[in-house]
C-alpha cells in the first residue's frame, strides 16, 4: 500500500473519530418487558447512553426491539418459563364467565387475571376440578404450570378466548 493511500486512510479515520468524540453520546430512556408463559409481564426502566446504535445491537442481543420514539426504545422478550411472582403465588382459576385464566393469588371477585387461555364449560368438569379451579389451582414451577392447563384442557371442551370474539 502507497504511503499516501495509507496516510489518507488514518487521516480519515483520525477526522471521524474526532467527529464521533466530539459529539454527545445520546440517553435513551429504555424499556424491558420479559413476557412469561403464564402471562405474567416484567418491566424493568432505565436511562441508557450510546455512542452508536450498534452498541444496543451488542447490549441488548435476544431481545425483540418493539417499539422506538426519539429518546425511547421498548425491548420485549419471551421467557421460557413462569414468572418470579408467580414461582411464589401463582394460581390457575376460572373467572365467572367459563374462561381459565392465571392470577396472583386465589381466584376471586377482586382478583384480576393475569392472562386469559380459553372458556370452558365448567358443567362437562368432573365436580373436584371445578371446585379446585373456582378456589384457584397453586402452581410453583412450569412443570405444574403446565400440567394443570393440558388437565384443564383435556378434562372439558374449550375454546380459545380469541375464539369467542367472533
Amino acid at each position: 500500500m502507497s504511503s499516501l493511500l495509507l496516510f489518507s486512510l488514518l487521516f480519515g479515520l483520525e477526522e471521524k473519530a474526532a467527529t464521533a468524540n466530539d459529539r454527545e453520546p445520546a440517553k435513551v430512556q429504555v424499556q424491558l418487558e420479559k413476557v412469561y408463559l403464564d402471562g405474567d409481564v416484567g418491566i424493568e426502566k432505565k436511562q441508557e447512553t450510546f455512542d452508536e446504535i450498534e452498541d444496543f445491537k451488542m447490549i441488548y442481543k435476544g431481545w425483540r426491539l418493539v417499539d422506538q420514539k426519539e429518546g425511547f426504545m421498548l425491548f420485549r422478550k419471551q421467557i421460557d418459563d413462569i414468572s418470579p411472582l408467580s414461582k411464589t403465588n401463582g394460581y390457575i382459576g376460572v373467572t365467572e364467565d367459563g374462561v381459565i385464566s392465571t392470577f396472583h393469588g386465589r381466584p376471586g371477585i377482586l382478583s384480576e387475571p393475569i392472562q386469559s387461555f380459553f372458556q370452558i364449560d365448567i358443567k362437562r368438569l368432573e365436580s373436584w376440578l371445578a371446585d379446585d379451579l373456582k378456589k384457584g389451582i397453586r402452581y410453583r414451577t412450569k412443570k405444574e404450570f403446565q400440567h394443570v392447563i393440558e388437565s384443564v384442557k383435556s378434562s372439558g371442551h374449550q375454546h380459545h378466548v380469541k375464539d369467542l370474539k367472533t
